[in-house]
C-alpha cells in the first residue's frame, strides 16, 4: 500500500469547475489540493490569514482535503535573487508566504520563480545560495520547506537539471530546504528517473507535469516512479500540474494518475 498521497494543482481548472473537480478528486482517491495562493486570493494573497484559515478548514471539512503545496508563490512579484538590494523585500514576502503556508497546514512550497532567479552575466552563485540558505532558515522557523525546482533553459538560467537541483540542497544541507521533483522538467532535458533513486530522501513534493504544462500523457515513467516511490517509502505528495483546461480532461488525468499510483 501506498504511503504518499495523490494531489491536483487548481490552476488545472477554471474556478467555476471547483466543485465538479472536487468531487471527482473524491472518485479517484486524491486527497491533495496543491494551490497557487492569487488563484483563491487573487491580491495580495498573504495579507488575508483569515481567508486562508478558513479556506484550509473548507477543503479539510468539507471535501476530506488537504493542502500539501504551494505553487506561484511569487505570482507577479518583481526582483532577483542574484541581487542582494533585493534580498530583504524578496525574504520578506517568502516569510509571508511560509505564514501562509503554515495557516493552511501546508508542508511544501514549490520554489520555481524562473524570472527572479535569471543569473545576470558574470554574477556569483554565491549571492543565490545564500538567499536561499535564508529562506530555509525561515521555512524552519515556520515548520515547512522550500521546494526548490529545476526549470529548463527555456525558462530560466540558473538550475536548469535536475542533478543541480538537488545538488544544491544537498550542499546548503538546511533542513528548511528539499526538492520539487518536476517531471517537466525531466521530459524536458532528457533526464532519465533511475539516475535520482538515492536523492530521492530530499524530495518534499513531486509534480507529474509535461512540458509547457500541456495535458498528461500516459507515459513509462509514471509507473516507473510508482514503484520506486513505493520502494523508497516516499510520504509527500504525488500532485498532476497542468495548464488550465476544460473538466473533463482533468478528470480523465486524475482516473489515469489513480490507476497508475494505485
Amino acid at each position: 500500500m501506498r504511503e504518499y498521497q495523490l494531489a491536483i494543482s487548481n490552476i488545472a481548472w477554471q474556478q467555476s469547475d471547483d466543485e465538479e473537480i472536487y468531487t471527482a478528486m473524491q472518485h479517484c482517491g486524491f486527497t491533495g489540493l496543491e494551490i497557487a495562493p492569487t488563484r483563491i486570493f487573487p491580491s495580495e494573497p498573504y495579507e488575508n490569514l483569515t481567508g486562508a484559515a478558513l479556506f484550509g478548514g473548507y477543503l479539510r471539512n468539507r471535501w476530506g482535503f488537504h493542502v500539501p503545496s504551494l505553487q506561484s508563490i511569487w505570482y507577479g512579484l518583481e526582483g532577483n535573487i542574484f541581487d542582494p538590494a533585493d534580498t530583504e523585500r524578496l525574504l520578506d514576502y517568502t516569510a509571508q508566504a511560509f505564514q501562509f503556508a503554515h495557516t493552511v497546514n501546508c508542508p511544501s512550497l514549490v520554489f520555481g520563480c524562473p524570472k527572479n532567479r535569471m543569473r545576470p552575466l558574470g554574477a556569483d552563485d554565491a549571492a543565490a545560495e545564500a538567499f536561499f540558505m535564508q529562506a530555509g532558515n525561515l521555512a524552519s522557523r515556520y515548520g515547512v520547506r522550500l521546494a526548490i525546482e529545476a526549470n529548463p533553459p527555456i525558462y530560466t538560467n540558473y538550475l536548469n537539471g535536475t542533478a543541480e537541483a538537488f545538488a544544491l540542497v544537498k550542499r546548503l544541507d538546511n533542513p528548511g530546504l528539499a526538492v520539487n521533483l518536476d517531471l517537466s522538467t525531466m521530459l524536458a532535458q532528457g533526464e532519465n528517473l533511475q539516475d535520482f533513486l538515492m536523492d530521492l530522501s530530499y524530495v518534499s513534493h513531486i509534480h507529474i507535469s509535461e512540458p509547457g504544462l500541456a495535458p498528461i500523457q500516459p507515459r513509462p515513467v509514471h509507473r516507473e516512479l510508482a514503484l520506486l516511490l513505493g520502494a523508497v517509502g516516499y510520504r509527500g505528495a504525488v500532485s498532476v500540474e497542468m495548464a488550465r483546461t476544460d473538466a473533463d480532461t482533468v478528470k480523465r488525468t486524475m482516473a489515469y494518475i489513480a490507476e497508475v499510483f494505485q
